[in-house]
């Protein structure tokens, strides 16, 4: 299961504009799991056409804009993190000596 959350965002005080958002993306199956996380940045402009007070925000909203700002990046962490979550459930290597137990 593929999970994204908002960590944090900074906002500037007079205007309400969200100027960074901390997000994170987490992929988990069973008893593994992977994560990745980043920061977008947004150019201060409350006057910007769809513009939303800040106590209107939603996690669902902001996420939606960091999914824009990510574009394709965001299938890509999405395969990436589904891929070390395969390899931790079903490893290709191990580590060990036979002579110790």
């Amino acid at each position: 299961m593929i999970t994204w959350t908002i960590q944090n965002m900074t906002r500037d005080l007079s205007s309400g504009f969200v100027i960074n958002v901390a997000w994170a993306c987490t992929a988990q199956q069973d008893s593994a799991s992977a994560f990745y996380g980043g920061t977008t940045t947004y150019v201060n402009n409350p006057d910007e056409p769809g513009f939303i007070p800040y106590e209107n925000l939603t996690e669902e909203i902001v996420l939606g804009w960091v999914y824009d700002a990510l574009g394709d990046q965001k299938a890509e962490i999405e395969a990436n993190l589904t891929a070390k979550v395969e390899k931790q459930l079903n490893p290709v290597t191990a580590n060990g000596m036979p002579w110790s137990a």
